[in-house]
This record gives structure tokens, C-alpha cells and sequence, in this order.
């Protein structure tokens, strides 16, 4: 197994820099001039028949950067257009040296937004425009450029971060939408998580020849897990026994949302879990096992009727459709304060974030799951809040309630009490009813199976996006969260 990525903040990149630079010798323009020919080379690899190139340049270092990749164009005789969003004169240091390499290779520099031309599909747009440092809202002059940047017809590839996406966050108002992003010395966080994910297309990264030894102590904000870096469960021996797999109880599916519990039920079957059972609404118990008659049902009604099948399973699913009537508030009561693993999703986050169940109440062995709304709601914050800052939003989450908690979303963050991780697969067709109930199944079958509650987070979240890739294969849209299940006792084993 591999060891996750590091992602790092705008400031300790500036360190990295820093030590490249001063502690081994290397020049900051020796920098830049890497940098603009890395994104040139993956310029001419992705798309080798490009006819023109139009580079967006600011004011900063990036800026810089993008001067030189107009420079190389104009050596290899590739027209080339630099659209100066600042004024060339006033650049200085490593940049303005930069502009000068351009100047002397004769690039065509405008500094006129009103003459710029819409790029046609055989042309590359490069925006080299704002770097790690921007912080929101744009300039009126970037945002013109930004929105001309997204007009284009052709690709458009980012060095280092696409502008209007904050490094630090992910956080974008108005930003530009890149096809591909090349990004230089660390990973910065904000290209793996919500918007910054979305407009960084695919992410390429150049360490710009900086040694290992320069990370040595770097702090990241967050680990990315990958398929090579999550723990896999490990191979059962020919004589193995149901009892060995554990017991999930699902527990959820109010009237009219027994779908959920249901899916909830069969994922953690599918994942491997040795025994599943599902207290539910009795009028769901013929449904429930029709689709899958390898579960338990139990029809409840109350808190009480749930309690005596409270001491047999080994974990307890809780909250896919479980509603937030006074049923659910019952049944959440005591399955929470059961002495075994719990895994709360959807309205058993919303129970919780009221108060009048659970007040106060902490555990380092429950997992919570929740997305964007649900996490606003039990830090007492904005969905926009948790959007402008989604480390500081699981943290608060993490610190209030203890345990793990797994922020969904396009970079899905799981916080404990190390820090915090980052996995980044699944794709938009996963915008469904469903996918989240079918991720509590999974989880809670991982943890039945003798998982840590964070090694199951990590296994968890890859497996439920990984299949939702493979799944939608054949197509995205219309993808049901049930289509992911064959998939996932495919890739679990």
C-alpha cells in the first residue's frame, strides 16, 4: 500500500519554495523558467495540433510563469497572444524578467481587455492570471478576463491553480474552468475539494526538481487516499464462517421512505458483512424482503420494540429514511447509546443537530456522514459557510462530536482526531436519491468486519466512488444508487 498524498496550504507552498531556493541554491527564475516549460510541455502532449495560443497573464508570479510559456511558444513558432490583465511595466522581479524573455521572442503582448479575440476550438487558452495568494472577490478587470477565459472554444489549461479558486479552500465565486491544471513544489488543497475540484479538470504535478528533503516537516493540511493508498480488507481463509463478518442492524425507514433503509441493508450485505438485520416500519417489511430476502426484518414501532434487538449485532447503521417524528427520535435514542459501534447518516444527523435527542452527546466510536446542508445544521452555521471552508467545517464537526465524521461531497473530507483526509472519486451522475443510504451500508459492513472506524471511513468512501465510476461507464445520468452495487462486491474482495 502506498502512502496518501499530501495536500498543502498556499503558505507552507510559499515555504517549500522558499527552502528550494535559498537552502539548495536554486534560483526563484530558474523556478519559473521550470515551471512555464511544464506547462508548456503538457500543452503540446494534450494537444499536440494546437494552432494558436492566447495566454492570460496577472500581475504576480503567475503571471511570470505565463510570460514564459509565450516565450516558448514564439520560439517554436506557435502563434501566440498575451492578454496583460496588469500592467506589464509595473511587474516586478522574477516576472518582469519574464515579460522580458516574451518581449524579446516577440510575442504579441495586449494590454487592451476591449481587443480580445473569442478563441476559436484550435486554439489553447492559458490562464496564468492569479495564483495561490487570491483570496475572493475578483477585480472587475480579472472578472472580465475570467468570464472571456470561460467563452473560449477551445481547451484551457491553468498553471498552478485556475484563478478565482482560493488555494487554501477549494472556496470559488467566479473562477476559471480549466480542462487541466498544472501545478508546481506541493499539492495545494483547494484543486481536490468542492469548486476548486470542478475547475481544475484533471491535475497534473511537477515538483520542479525539488528533493524529497524539502517536505521533510511540511505540515499538510489534509492526506489524499487514492486506490493504492486505502487499507483493503484482508482474504478469508477457506474455512471461514458467517460470525467471523459480523452483524450490521440497519435501523430507519419511516413511512414512505423505506427505500432507504432497505439500500442501506443490502450494501452492507454486498460489502461482506456475515449477518444484516433491519428494524423498520412494519408496512416495509414485505418490500424489504423481496429485494433482498438475505436480510433480517424486524417490523418496530417504538424505541421499546427496538431495544431487545439492540444486544446482537457487532454495529448499527442509523438514520437512512428514518424521518425526524417522534419514531425516529425514539429509535435514535436507543440505538445511540447501544454498546457497539454506530454509523448516523441523514435524518439522524438532523435529530441530532436539534437537540432534543442526544444533547451534548460524545463518542470516539460512532462515524457521522454528513453532506453540505447536514453539516451546516449540526454546527449551527450556513451550507455556504461549510462550502468556504470545508477543513475548518468537519474539524468543528470532529471536535464537537468526537469520533469520525465524513463530509460528501467532490472531495470528500474524513476528519478524526489525527487530522483530517481527502479521497476524490465518484463523479456527478452520483447525484442521486439514495447514494448517500447505499455509503452508510457500506461503511457499517466494513466495520462489522473488524475495520477501524477510520480505515472503514477511508475504504468506505473510495469504494462507494469507485463503483460509481465503474458504474457509469455506460453513462452518468439516470445512474441509480443501487446500479453501484455489483460493483462494490466486485472491488471489495
Amino acid at each position: 500500500m502506498n502512502s496518501p498524498r499530501p495536500l498543502y496550504s498556499a503558505a507552507t507552498v510559499r515555504q517549500l519554495d522558499q527552502r528550494v531556493t535559498n537552502a539548495l541554491g536554486i534560483a526563484s527564475l530558474v523556478l519559473m523558467k521550470r515551471a512555464g516549460r511544464a506547462v508548456f510541455t503538457e500543452l503540446r502532449r494534450r494537444w499536440c495540433g494546437t494552432k494558436r495560443i492566447q495566454v492570460f497573464c496577472g500581475g504576480g508570479n503567475n503571471g511570470g510563469d505565463g510570460y514564459v510559456v509565450a516565450g516558448l511558444a514564439a520560439q517554436q513558432q506557435l502563434p501566440v497572444t498575451v492578454y496583460a490583465c496588469s500592467d506589464p511595466q509595473e511587474l516586478a522581479g522574477d516576472a518582469h524578467l519574464a515579460y522580458q524573455f516574451a518581449r524579446q521572442e516577440g510575442v504579441k503582448i495586449v494590454s487592451s481587455l476591449a481587443q480580445m479575440d473569442t478563441a476559436d476550438a484550435d486554439t489553447v487558452t492559458v490562464d496564468a492570471l492569479l495564483g495561490t495568494g487570491f483570496r475572493g472577490p475578483l477585480r472587475e478587470r480579472y472578472a472580465l478576463a475570467v468570464e472571456h477565459v470561460n467563452k473560449s472554444c477551445g481547451p484551457v489549461l491553468a498553471v498552478d491553480i485556475p484563478s478565482g479558486v482560493e488555494s487554501d479552500t477549494g472556496h470559488a465565486d467566479a473562477a476559471v474552468q480549466a480542462d487541466a491544471t498544472v501545478t508546481f513544489i506541493g499539492r495545494k488543497f483547494g484543486l481536490y475539494c468542492g469548486r476548486g475540484a470542478a475547475c481544475a479538470g484533471e491535475v497534473v504535478f511537477n515538483a520542479l526538481g525539488a528533493p524529497e528533503q524539502v517536505y521533510a516537516d511540511a505540515v499538510p493540511l489534509a492526506l489524499r487516499y487514492g486506490d493504492t493508498s486505502v487499507p483493503r480488507l484482508p482474504k478469508r481463509a477457506r474455512d471461514s464462517y458467517k460470525h467471523q463478518f459480523g452483524h450490521v442492524l440497519v435501523v430507519g425507514g419511516d413511512s414512505g421512505f423505506g427505500g432507504a433503509a432497505v439500500m442501506a441493508a443490502e450494501s452492507a450485505a454486498r460489502t461482506g458483512a456475515g449477518l444484516v438485520s433491519l428494524a423498520t416500519r412494519p408496512q416495509h417489511l414485505p418490500a424489504a424482503l423481496t429485494r433482498c430476502p438475505e436480510v433480517m426484518v424486524h417490523p418496530v414501532v417504538s424505541g421499546q420494540e427496538l431495544e431487545p434487538l439492540l444486544q446482537g449485532p457487532s454495529v448499527i447503521a442509523v438514520g437512512p429514511g428514518l424521518g425526524r417524528a417522534p419514531w425516529g427520535e425514539q429509535l435514535l435514542a436507543r440505538a445511540a447509546r447501544a454498546q457497539v459501534p454506530v454509523v448516523l447518516d441523514a435524518d439522524a444527523l438532523n435529530i441530532l443537530a436539534a437537540g432534543r435527542v442526544l444533547a451534548g452527546m460524545r463518542r470516539d466510536d460512532w462515524i457521522l456522514t454528513p453532506h453540505v446542508g447536514e453539516a451546516a445544521r449540526l454546527i449551527g452555521c450556513d451550507a455556504a459557510d461549510v462550502l468556504a471552508d470545508p477543513i475548518a467545517a468537519v474539524s468543528a464537526i470532529q471536535h464537537k462530536f468526537s469520533g469520525v465524521v465524513i463530509l460528501k461531497g467532490v472531495g470528500t473530507l474524513i476528519a478524526h482526531d489525527k487530522g483530517v483526509d481527502l479521497l476524490n472519486s465518484g463523479n456527478p451522475g452520483m447525484a442521486s436519491g439514495g447514494m448517500g443510504d447505499l455509503l452508510t451500508g457500506i461503511i457499517a459492513g466494513l466495520v462489522a468486519q473488524r475495520m477501524s472506524l477510520l480505515q472503514a471511513a477511508r475504504l468506505g468512501v473510495w469504494l462507494h466512488g469507485e463503483a460509481g465510476d465503474r458504474a457509469g461507464q455506460d453513462g452518468r445520468r439516470g445512474l441509480l444508487a443501487t446500479d453501484l452495487l455489483p460493483w462494490v462486491r466486485r472491488l471489495v474482495d
